[in-house]
């Protein structure tokens, strides 16, 4: 019993010494109160503040059908996903959970990350928006998201976005028409003539003509990227294709053939 007295007296003392330190340190800081902090993001509903992750898909998931928003941590996965066709929204370097968070809201997109701040994500959104992606490599977490989703990729739905800025539109170009532009370009000749040129959305369905300056310049001000493709190209290849928000070219190649064989497709 003498033991046990002198045990509570032990805490107690503890306890007091805690409790006296605090009080000074709040005296001479004066701390704000949690509930007087100003929200980051509006208040979420109590009954969706429990951590709750993303279960798998029992059923199969179109890729062009799956939105997303990725964090800087899984950067690489989402160009990736974008080279599936799946909708992806890539965090800048200067972007955080937060900003994930409104966009997954306000876009109806699913979250993916790997940062440590997951299950603030998964408060700040609705149960089950959030998926906590646990391999460290691209390569990895690909075939990750491939088999947590069941995601049905097929031939129209590869390469059908951007890598670079998520566009499914293309300018569509006959390698004579896009030599044509590129050679145009590098000897700096622009006027006012124009060609029309078809766009097609995610490469398959016709969306509408657009006009292009002799030297590469969409009637939008966006600049096709010719520069990057040499010449040689125009002879292996059939078929080009603009991003009509970027500029970025692609074109027809093996390494389709390479990425389908890489993630066995």
């Amino acid at each position: 019993k003498q033991w046990y007295q002198r045990r509570v007296r032990v805490r107690c003392s503890r306890r007091y010494i805690l409790l006296s330190l605090y009080e000074s340190l709040t005296a001479r800081f004066h701390p704000t109160p949690l509930s007087e902090l100003p929200a980051q993001l509006q208040d979420v509903a109590e009954e969706h503040r429990a951590v709750d992750y993303l279960a798998a898909c029992a059923h199969p998931t179109p890729a062009h059908s799956l939105r997303v928003v990725v964090d800087v941590m899984c950067q690489g996965l989402g160009k990736k996903l974008r080279h599936l066709g799946v909708d992806c929204v890539i965090l800048e370097d200067n972007q955080t959970v937060d900003d994930a968070a409104k966009i997954a809201l306000s876009e109806g997109r699913v979250i993916l990350s790997r940062d440590s701040n997951c299950e603030r994500l998964i408060r700040l959104t609705d149960p089950g928006r959030v998926y906590k992606v646990k391999s460290l490599k691209a390569t990895d977490q690909l075939a990750e998201i491939r088999q947590h989703f069941n995601l049905v990729v097929t031939d129209e739905d590869l390469f059908s976005r951007c890598a670079i800025c998520n566009s499914s539109c293309f300018v569509r170009f006959q390698p004579d028409q896009a030599k044509a532009l590129k050679i145009s370009q590098e000897r700096c000749n622009s006027s006012t003539a124009d060609s029309e040129f078809e766009v097609y959305d995610r490469r398959v369905q016709f969306a509408e003509n657009i006009h292009i300056s002799t030297d590469g310049v969409t009637q939008y001000g966006v600049r096709l990227k010719l520069d990057k493709v040499s010449i040689n190209k125009f002879c292996e290849s059939k078929t080009f294709w603009g991003c009509y928000d970027c500029g970025k070219m692609y074109w027809d190649g093996c390494h389709l053939k390479n990425f389908k064989e890489k993630h066995k497709l």
